[in-house]
């Protein structure tokens, strides 16, 4: 029939499953709607391009990737071979899924394999092992004071960016503060209070970024904020809305014999960045925040 392209792709449009084809190089051809709700990429996202990019991050259970040397759906564009595996795939957000897959070749009409199709199922909700398997990977990307994405969530997020970066050169800023003197007022009135201050610096963080930005607890007394699509001068006008909202946030009342202080650095991405730069760049330009009573330090690149 004439619209047999728009009949199908209507009927796998409409599977809870997702499905995505790639061609003999592993270029995606296709992206249904299954896919997008699983993975959090639309079909915009990851359409012509190569599944290896590190889109999905196909890993086994030891956390091992499979998209360099075992891929999966690399071995059928080969031999041909129909496979079925559990795997985790990664969620544009940073967290993996657990998936089962089924790859099949792709022929054309003289029997040669052109490409190959991959069906997954979010494993998540459909068995109780999904369901711990989900509660545990909630619980090792949020950290558990704050309710904020932890340290391990952001960095999982940072390598997703820069790798975005190298395709549409749209620059992202990080601001790392820090609660200065916090272990004083801990020491002063128990962990109880501590942690409520630090609560209370997590909620006016997040309800003073913007709608993309990304709050996280990076570590005892630090917050790292990721900012999309910035420049320097926007950067440097939510790092001072945020340093007055984080003073104000610390300094409870009824405690202020304690003085907390907030230094922070900031930086924007470069083309040569690779996570760990970054993190080593905020972590130098802290050194110097603190060493100048706080002083926002913002790199000048």
């Amino acid at each position: 029939m004439d619209n047999a392209p728009y009949f199908y792709r209507t009927i796998l449009n409409h599977l809870k499953e997702g499905v995505y084809f790639v061609d003999a190089n592993r270029v995606i051809t296709f992206w249904n709607e299954g896919a997008e709700k699983i993975t959090g990429y639309k079909e915009s996202d990851v359409l012509h391009k190569p599944c290896h990019w590190n889109l999905l991050t196909h890993t086994d259970v030891n956390g091992v990737n499979l998209c360099q040397g075992r891929c999966p759906v690399a071995k059928t564009l080969v031999d041909g071979i129909v496979r079925e595996e559990a795997l985790f795939i990664q969620h544009k957000e940073g967290y993996r899924i657990p998936v089962e897959a089924r790859i099949l070749p792709m022929r054309n009409m003289s029997r040669q394999i052109v490409g190959a199709v991959q069906i997954f199922s979010d494993l998540t909700p459909n068995s109780e092992h999904g369901k711990k398997m989900k509660a545990l990977a909630t619980l090792a990307y949020f950290d558990l004071v704050t309710g904020l994405p932890n340290r391990r969530y952001i960095e999982n997020r940072i390598g997703v960016m820069l790798t975005e970066y190298t395709k549409n050169l749209s620059p992202f800023g990080l601001l790392l503060i820090n609660v200065v003197g916090f272990k004083t007022l801990n020491d002063k009135y128990g962990p109880q209070v501590g942690d409520q201050v630090l609560r209370s610096v997590a909620r006016n963080i997040a309800a003073g970024v913007g709608p993309d930005d990304i709050v996280s607890r990076w570590d005892g007394t630090r917050f790292l904020v990721i900012s999309p699509n910035t420049k320097k001068t926007l950067l440097l006008l939510l790092a001072e809305k945020l340093r007055v909202i984080t003073l104000r946030a610390a300094n409870l009342e009824g405690s202020e014999d304690v003085s907390l202080k907030v230094s922070m650095s900031g930086t924007i991405n470069r083309l040569d960045d690779s996570a760990v730069s970054l993190q080593q760049r905020l972590a130098n330009l802290m050194q110097q925040s603190e060493s100048h009573d706080g002083t926002l330090t913002l790199d000048e690149d």
